[in-house]
């Protein structure tokens, strides 16, 4: 778990900037490889799929097929890269009056060969 503090901006920027390699476990909070917003920037995936469950906070999602959205609070997303997809998950700092708490996990499922190469696609399953 994450314990962000309260957004310093209304660019939903962490009090600190990050230095891409911040994964200090005993921190309250890491900025993991963000700059001013926590998270992680632009990355390739392929050959597998990603299934991230959120428990608390919000997660920016983009890719290179066009999708975009944030989820959050019991949301799930599952992404097949594929042949592959470069996307981003940032954790904006939403509040400004309280702790922005972001809890999630995230399940690496590797492809069989025959299927590494399929097209990539994105689901969402929203906690209704």
């Amino acid at each position: 778990k994450d314990a962000y503090p309260p957004a310093t901006n209304d660019n939903m920027e962490a009090p600190r900037r990050g230095n891409g390699q911040d994964f200090d476990p005993s921190a309250p909070y890491r900025m993991y490889h963000g700059d001013a917003i926590p998270g992680f920037p632009q990355h390739p995936h392929r050959g597998f799929e990603t299934i991230t469950a959120t428990i608390d906070g919000i997660i920016d999602h983009a890719d290179s097929l066009g999708n975009a959205g944030r989820y959050g609070l019991g949301d799930v997303q599952w992404m097949t890269a594929g042949r592959g997809v470069v996307h981003s998950e940032m954790f904006p700092l939403i509040h400004k009056n309280k702790e922005n708490a972001t809890r999630f996990f995230q399940i690496w499922l590797n492809l069989p060969a025959k299927n590494k190469m399929v097209e990539p696609s994105f689901s969402m399953f929203w906690n209704a």
